[in-house]
Parts: structure tokens; C-alpha cells; sequence
């Protein structure tokens, strides 16, 4: 646990304002809020830490403050925009992060992501508590509900310095898909599986914190990665969708 925990979800090119982006991140802290007294209190903003309570009604300002700028410091909002927070008033061991550059229309393969993340202040060792999968499922599906990723995984420093393939889709301890991936695999008999009212799929390789000095959690984490490397022989980007099971 010493080297963190961390969700990533991706999406592919998404031109947004930043009021759109506000309510999107407006939205997460809220469910997160709703779900657990951890969340209870945020600091948010781009240039400087603001209680978000302060700004929740012009927190699209936060938003365009922190688009892309070039080398000159000139916006460039087809790059994106940041915005996020950490929350507040507890210690780095229980601190964690939610970070997220989107709005981008860039085509690449996924120019947009969220990271949700334990505190590196101090180098604190994460508390047990805050690494739990409870904590980590429930952050993941607030993510998936706010920004509609293509995908998102959940994983610790140590599991992914494990995974030495190039691969767009690591072993996770955690993993979302989509509807339009969820439906071009077959999960694992190995993982717990649970199928989400968008079409979407969540797979697990242990409710238990991960540990990669444990063969079961290793085991079932090579498992959904094998499941989802034909994945990565898909276009990305993507080419435009023709049909409900056509790749994208």
C-alpha cells in the first residue's frame, strides 16, 4: 500500500464547455459525497486551493480557468480543460484526489481521462480503510455515471509495475467497460462480475484490498486482462460506430 491506489477512466475526443464539464465534475463530488462521510468536504481550483462549497454556483469559471494552454500561455480548449479536488480536512493517509482533463477534441486514442487517486503528501502509507474496495467500486461507478468512459480501470502502483505489455488494457484489480467493449468479450469464470444497468460491465478480481504478494488476487487480475486483450487489436481511435455491435 505504500505505493498509492488509483482509478483511471478514459474517453475518446469529446468537445465540451466548461459548463458542461462543471456539471459533470459537480456531479461526482456529489455522488461521492452522498456515498460516504470521507467525501464529505472538497478543495477544488486550478490556480489555487477554494473550498468548493464557496463556488459550487460558479464553478464553470473554475473550469475555464484551467483550460490547455500552449507554450506562449495561450488557451487552446481543443486540448481540454482541468478541474477536480482533494478532499479536505482529513489526514494524507486518508486524503484522496479527483483529478480530470476532458473536453478535448483531439483524435487520438483517448485524449480525455479522470483519475481518482490516494494522497502522495508527506509519502503517507494510505490508510487501510480508504483502499477498500468498497471505497474503490463506488468511486469508480461515480465516475463511470458523471463521464461516460470508454473504459476505466482500477489498479495499484505496485500492480501495474507487474504488467510489462504495451497495452491499452492492464490488469486491473478493478475493471469498467462499456456497453459497445462489454459486449465483445466473455469475462472470466474466475472474476466477480457484475453487469450494470447502462450495458456495461464490472469486473473484479477481489473484494479484498489488492495485493499483488497474494497468487489469488495476481491470478484473477491476468484472467480479466486476458479477456480484454482482444481489445487492444481494435482502431484507436476509433472508427465511427455502424450498428449496436460494431466496435465503435
Amino acid at each position: 500500500m505504500r505505493q498509492g491506489f488509483y482509478i483511471r477512466a478514459v474517453w475518446e475526443a469529446r468537445p465540451e464547455t466548461p459548463e458542461a464539464l462543471a456539471a459533470r465534475c459537480l456531479r461526482t463530488f456529489d455522488t461521492l459525497t452522498a456515498f460516504d462521510p470521507l467525501f464529505a468536504l472538497w478543495t477544488c481550483g486550478t490556480t489555487g486551493p477554494i473550498d468548493l462549497e464557496t463556488v459550487r454556483d460558479r464553478y464553470a469559471e473554475i473550469v475555464k480557468a484551467g483550460v490547455w494552454r500552449d507554450d506562449w500561455g495561450e488557451p487552446e480548449p481543443e486540448w481540454g480543460y482541468w478541474c477536480g479536488g482533494y478532499t479536505r480536512d482529513l489526514p494524507p493517509s486518508r486524503t484522496l484526489r479527483l483529478w480530470c482533463h476532458a473536453g478535448s477534441s483531439i483524435r487520438a486514442a483517448f485524449p480525455n481521462d479522470a483519475m481518482f487517486k490516494t494522497s502522495s503528501f508527506g509519502g503517507a502509507t494510505p490508510d487501510p480503510d480508504v483502499v477498500s474496495h468498497r471505497i474503490f467500486r463506488a468511486a469508480m461507478l461515480a465516475i463511470v455515471d458523471a463521464w461516460e468512459p470508454v473504459k476505466a480501470g482500477a489498479y495499484s502502483s505496485a500492480l501495474r509495475d507487474q504488467d510489462e505489455r504495451d497495452t491499452f488494457f492492464p490488469m486491473p484489480w478493478i475493471q469498467y467497460l462499456c456497453p459497445w467493449l462489454a459486449r465483445q468479450i466473455e469475462p472470466p469464470a474466475s472474476a466477480l462480475v457484475e453487469p450494470l444497468p447502462d450495458g456495461g460491465l464490472l469486473m473484479s478480481a477481489t473484494t479484498e484490498t489488492f495485493d499483488v504478494d497474494n497468487p489469488k488476487h495476481m491470478s484473477v487480475a491476468r484472467d480479466i486482462a486476458a479477456a480484454m486483450a482482444p481489445l487492444d487489436r481494435l482502431p484507436w481511435p476509433s472508427l465511427p460506430r455502424r450498428g449496436p455491435t460494431a466496435t465503435a
